[in-house]
């Protein structure tokens, strides 16, 4: 009777192996995704030569018609389009040992302008985007406005800040910081402003000017409207971030004293 017991119980099992487990006929293994092409990279970008040029930084920006060029690598002998702001404008090929080189020009219309790559290589998928932005500016730098604040009786030099409309570069500090090419006139004065610039100061950020006055002899009185004029002369060298120069028929600032 346990002979006939033991042979109830290890039969199925046996015959559960045989027919490949009990647990019924297994479902097929889940596809693996298919390998997409690999991003290109960009190595270097220049503005105006593809080996002299000034470099240039994503989010650098650029004059007016100017050539940039757009050194990369992608996969070997990959096809690669390039996009701009989301739409594809041009592809060339990548070679043997993948780099590639492309051209594009500024235009002549200011604006935030994302140029991306992509790569197709064979019958593989098309890669991901690799984006570099570029700032197209053609107005150049010039004064904007200022600031004055009515100075305290016995107190510091009065100050003025001047602005530029935007970041400039200066190639002469030296003449650029003279005070004799600053000079501040009294436009409606009925309190009898006074300024003569002693120093000027160029900021951190490089969008202003801090022009200081005499302690003795200036002041600055509320309501009175002054005039702030720049000498500029081209020996200076003031353009902006994109190489324009400064708008020199643009020199004078004119603003109201406040408290």
């Amino acid at each position: 009777m346990r002979r006939e017991w033991l042979l109830f119980i290890v039969f199925p099992v046996f015959l559960c192996v045989v027919l490949a487990g009990c647990g019924g006929t297994p479902g097929p293994s889940p596809a693996s995704p298919t390998p997409g092409t690999a991003a290109p990279g960009i190595t270097i970008v220049r503005e105006g030569s593809p080996d002299t040029g000034r470099v240039l930084q994503s989010g650098d920006p650029v004059r007016f018609s100017q050539d940039v060029y757009f050194q990369g690598i992608a996969p070997s002998s990959a096809v690669v389009k390039v996009y701009l702001n989301g739409t594809v404008i041009d592809q060339t090929s990548a070679l043997p040992s993948g780099e590639f080189l492309w051209r594009w020009n500024s235009g002549v219309t200011e604006g935030i302008y994302e140029i991306s790559f992509t790569a197709t290589q064979g019958s593989l998928p098309e890669s991901g985007r690799t984006t570099f932005t570029i700032v197209v500016d053609g107005t150049g730098p010039y004064l904007h406005s200022l600031s004055a604040k009515a100075d305290a009786p016995l107190g510091n030099a009065p100050t003025i800040v001047v602005y530029f409309n935007e970041e400039i570069v200066v190639g002469d500090m030296n003449v650029f910081a003279l005070p004799a090419v600053w000079s501040v006139t009294c436009l409606i004065c009925p309190g009898g402003s006074v300024f003569n610039v002693t120093q000027v100061a160029l900021s951190a950020d490089r969008k202003s000017v801090t022009l200081t006055g005499n302690w003795i002899t200036d002041r600055l009185i509320v309501g009175d409207q002054i005039q702030v004029f720049f000498a500029y002369v081209p020996l200076m060298g003031v353009t902006d971030k994109a190489g324009n120069p400064f708008n020199a028929a643009l020199n004078v600032a004119t603003g109201v004293v406040t408290p």
